[in-house]
């Protein structure tokens, strides 16, 4: 089959793109000009060079592709509207050019933020999207918004929406993975907000990589929504996530517990004085990062499991150690 993946020299992406060859794909991998292909080296894979923002580099790049997974987007909690942009206007842009190629298939990855922010223990896919407002950021919105516009797309084209577990780790995650064994190898201050009792849902990368084959390829996933997210265990409590990476690391680690009511009063003044000043600059530190380390943010892979043949095929113990060797290696 040939198949487009956008974002594919990124974290998901590359993992993603080396899965589909291995399976004997045909695959266009679609980047932004200038942005590092050190993530598809040694894959065989076309490499086609586009701006989704901007339709006239999109043009031939779809032509005799079947399956389209989008992925590429801007993950980030800043106020800036060139987030809007690039996953709203870019996934608008890229889905009607699918439609005037004919793809038969579009699967597009969102995010559990669309619900926003309150205690999900077993959550599914009917729980119902957060309504935007001028508050809301521009990330959640436009993941809102695109799977608004997929929806209303479905009889032009077959649609499937992923939203993997808030936690995602593994391979070339330069970000949380990176950034949580880098702070607990340096020996730096470690810290969970409030009790630290909050459920945390996760995925290792290789599982939602399964997930999105199963979503990409199976028949029944046409027209639906389904939450990739590990259920083996189901969730970590967010005090004990140092612990277990730390734990495979070879090193012991104790974060210590800060109070909700103590960071809260200044995440909203980061928020404010960025919402009014600091548009385009990322937040260090925000109500977001309290939200999302103090809820119960517990959603279920049942319907996956149950329609498409997902799994968990990766364990937890598994997926720490791969991503603790990727890690080493990265430091060589």
């Amino acid at each position: 089959m040939k198949i487009l993946v956008t974002g594919a020299n990124g974290f998901i992406g590359s993992n993603l793109t080396r899965q589909l060859l291995s399976e004997g794909h045909e695959v266009k991998a679609m980047v932004l000009p200038g942005t590092s292909l050190k993530n598809l080296d040694g894959l065989t894979c076309e490499i086609v060079y586009s701006d989704i923002t901007k339709v006239e580099t999109l043009q031939g790049k779809l032509n005799d592709v079947e399956l389209v997974y989008h992925l590429a987007a801007l993950p980030s909690a800043a106020w800036t509207r060139t987030i809007f942009k690039v996953n709203f206007q870019g996934t608008k842009n890229l889905l009607e050019e699918a439609i005037r190629c004919n793809v038969k298939r579009f699967v597009f990855m969102s995010s559990l933020v669309v619900h926003g922010f309150r205690n999900f223990k077993n959550a599914d896919e009917a729980t119902p999207l957060m309504k935007p407002g001028i508050l809301t950021r521009p990330y959640t919105a436009s993941k809102i918004k695109c799977e608004e516009l997929l929806q209303a797309n479905k009889s032009k084209i077959e649609v499937v929406i992923i939203r993997p577990g808030f936690q995602i780790f593994g391979p070339n995650d330069l970000l949380t993975s990176k950034e949580i064994l880098s702070r607990i190898e340096k020996r730096q201050l470690l810290a969970y907000l409030g009790s630290g009792n909050n459920r945390l849902g996760f995925v290792y990368v290789d599982n939602l990589v399964f997930g999105l084959v199963c979503a990409g390829m199976e028949s029944k996933a046409a027209g639906q929504t389904y939450i990739i997210a590990d259920h083996d265990p189901e969730f970590i409590e967010s005090k004990n996530l140092f612990p277990l990476f730390a734990e495979k690391l070879g090193f012991q680690a104790k974060p210590i517990a800060i109070p909700k009511a103590l960071v809260l009063p200044i995440a909203l003044m980061v928020d404010v004085l960025h919402f009014t000043f600091l548009r385009k600059k990322m937040p260090i530190f925000s109500t977001y990062i309290v939200q999302t380390a103090t809820h119960d943010l517990h959603f279920s892979s049942q319907k996956a499991r149950s329609e498409i043949g997902f799994y968990s095929k990766t364990k937890l113990p598994e997926g720490l150690e791969r991503t603790i060797s990727w890690y080493k290696n990265l430091k060589s």
